[in-house]
């Protein structure tokens, strides 16, 4: 069931964090970027009084912009009362939100430590650390996004 369409965009937090909710909720969706697909970017300006306002999602013949994941699947319950999350996409979504949480922790782990060598006159040992924060980024970004599929 792909009752739920949610237009996004690149870069945008709030479409992010939808998603990612949506998928923990186990709510299958319909994903489309609006940069990419022009009639679905003159969808978003028609339900958001002429803005290009993301996340904007369409359930079944409602539109709602920027609404919470409480909020569609509300929605989604209403319009479908036997709706049952897809138990697949909701642990996906969990082990996805758990590589973030690992990610920024791992991240911020090692700023800390790079600023506390530079504090302590080792420049070179924080620029390795710093370097070594990029690689953990670049490293867990290519997992989310095997993760994903």
């Amino acid at each position: 069931m792909e009752l739920v369409t949610v237009y996004w965009r690149p870069g945008c937090p709030y479409c992010a964090r939808l998603r990612q909710d949506l998928r923990v909720a186990g709510v299958p969706t319909r994903e489309i970027n609006i940069w990419t697909d022009e009639t679905a970017a003159a969808t978003v300006r028609e339900l958001a009084d002429g803005n290009e306002t993301v996340p904007t999602v369409v359930i079944g013949s409602r539109g709602l912009v920027n609404p919470s994941a409480a909020a569609v699947v509300a929605e989604v319950r209403r319009l479908s009362p036997g709706f049952a999350p897809d138990p697949d996409l909701a642990r996906a979504g969990r082990r996805l939100r758990l590589l973030r949480v690992a990610k920024w922790t791992v991240i911020a782990g090692l700023i800390a430590a790079s600023l506390a060598v530079d504090s302590a006159g080792q420049v070179g040992l924080s620029w390795a650390l710093d370097g070594v924060a990029v690689a953990v980024y670049l490293v867990f970004r290519l997992a989310a996004a095997a993760a994903a599929r």
